[in-house]
């Protein structure tokens, strides 16, 4: 441009009427290029597709857990003494049965003797009983033979008296009839009253013999009753024995099972007390013993997805303490309730621990795998819109790049990828992102 071209357009400027006209003629030049750069913009929105794919959906859920003893046991003291002998301490490893402690109890081994002592004077009772009852049932035989004495005594004089019953009657006859003299009728009359004082004579006899086995048998019974009473309070007296030997086992301090003595409250001299006894305060168990080759883990399971765990569902555990680790196991047992508190279903998970790297105590996050859905279509999370009523729906890209506002029916969402129950299909194009932007026949461009 002209040095006097600029000084036209200056003063053009500065002239209020003409300043449209004067702008473009400062700009002849350039208006060309900018009308033909305008017309080539193009305003068509681009898009990025995210694929629609099938696949399998594990359903899980991470939750806090921590570790505890598959088996834990405080070892109290149920008699009471002075620990006369201490074997284990902390850490170290117990069989079942192993002996943890002995306590001195030398009252109950002196009760005990004394019950061994009251024992054998009730057995010799017993036997001295059992020997009256053979004594009695002598008796009883002597008096049933005095018995059948008297009885055939009984039927002697029966039969002499009917002798002499009958000779009488005959004298009787013979004296009317003055067959024979009167002194005879006196003599057979005397013979008849002889053996009538005899026959109630021997009949008394057999009365009693008769009572006589009577009380012989009552004394033979009485007997055998001091036998079975003896032989009861010996039974009685050996019970009490077996009681006080079942006290004095509880002295010897046992392993319940084999593990690890994790706490001990107890020295060699200590006066232990009996738990059944003891106050609050002094109630401290003597040892604690954890079985920890084998743990549980125990996991709080949120209500919203305690309806979808299961035995046998897998579980993978990571510890703050072992950050390089992973656990695997499955679930053992489930509550099958809530907690009222948290609103939580306790679950177990039982663990192998042979290398002992997990310790009751240690906290961590479980994994738990709720439910697989296999051949299961997802899209990325940020391809699914929801409107203000919770409706949900996609945008399809159409063979043309026309957008369809697809409404679809979603289903398990882990943040990163939602499932498609309905709506939508594998081989549609879906629109990523650009969320609420589109409207149904809008075009795009694919990126």
């Amino acid at each position: 441009m002209r040095k006097r071209d600029r000084l036209i357009c200056f003063a053009t400027l500065l002239t209020a009427t003409g300043v449209s006209l004067s702008l473009s003629g400062c700009n002849q030049a350039g208006s060309p290029a900018q009308a033909e750069s305008s017309a080539k913009i193009d305003n068509t929105p681009t898009v990025r597709l995210v694929a629609a794919e099938r696949t399998t959906i594990e359903r899980t859920t991470t939750q806090p857990a921590t570790v505890h003893a598959y088996h834990q046991a405080e070892i109290h003291a149920k008699v009471a003494g002075y620990l006369s002998k201490l074997n284990v301490d902390i850490g170290q490893t117990v069989e079942t049965g192993d002996v943890l402690g002995v306590i001195s109890v030398p009252e109950m081994q002196i009760s005990y003797e004394r019950k061994q002592a009251e024992i054998r004077s009730l057995e010799a009772e017993q036997e001295s009983a059992a020997a009256g009852v053979k004594l009695a049932y002598a008796d009883v035989q002597a008096a049933q033979a005095q018995q059948s004495q008297a009885a055939a005594e009984v039927a002697q004089t029966d039969a002499q008296l009917n002798a002499d019953t009958s000779e009488f009657n005959r004298v009787t006859q013979l004296v009317e009839q003055k067959a024979v003299a009167g002194r005879l009728l006196d003599e057979a009359r005397q013979k008849l009253e002889a053996s009538t004082s005899a026959k109630a004579a021997v009949q008394a006899a057999l009365q009693s013999a008769v009572a006589a086995v009577t009380v012989a048998r009552e004394k033979a019974a009485v007997a055998e009753a001091a036998v079975k009473a003896a032989a009861a309070q010996t039974d009685v007296v050996r019970k009490e024995l077996e009681e006080l030997a079942t006290m004095m086992q509880y002295a010897i301090l046992k392993a319940p099972f084999r593990g690890v003595v994790t706490q001990r409250h107890v020295d060699p001299g200590d006066l232990v007390r009996n738990i059944q006894d003891a106050s609050e305060s002094s109630r401290e168990p003597l040892f604690e013993i954890a079985q920890v080759d084998r743990v549980r883990l125990r996991i709080a399971i949120p209500e919203t997805e305690a309806p979808l765990a299961r035995v046998g569902n897998a579980v993978s555990l990571k510890l703050r303490s072992l950050p390089d680790r992973e656990f695997e196991g499955k679930i053992s047992r489930m509550s099958r309730r809530l907690d009222e508190s948290t609103r939580t279903m306790l679950v177990e998970v039982d663990m192998s621990n042979v290398e002992g790297l997990l310790i009751p105590g240690m906290y961590g996050e479980a994994t738990v795998t709720l439910q697989t859905t296999p051949d299961a279509l997802v899209v990325a999370a940020t391809a699914v819109r929801f409107d203000e009523t919770g409706n949900s729906s996609v945008y399809v890209v159409g063979a043309d790049n026309t957008i369809n506002v697809v409404a679809v029916t979603t289903g398990y969402d882990d943040g990163r990828q939602i499932q498609i129950l309905s709506g939508l299909d594998a081989s549609d194009r879906v629109a990523g992102g650009m969320l609420g932007r589109f409207k149904t026949g809008q075009k795009v461009k694919v990126e």
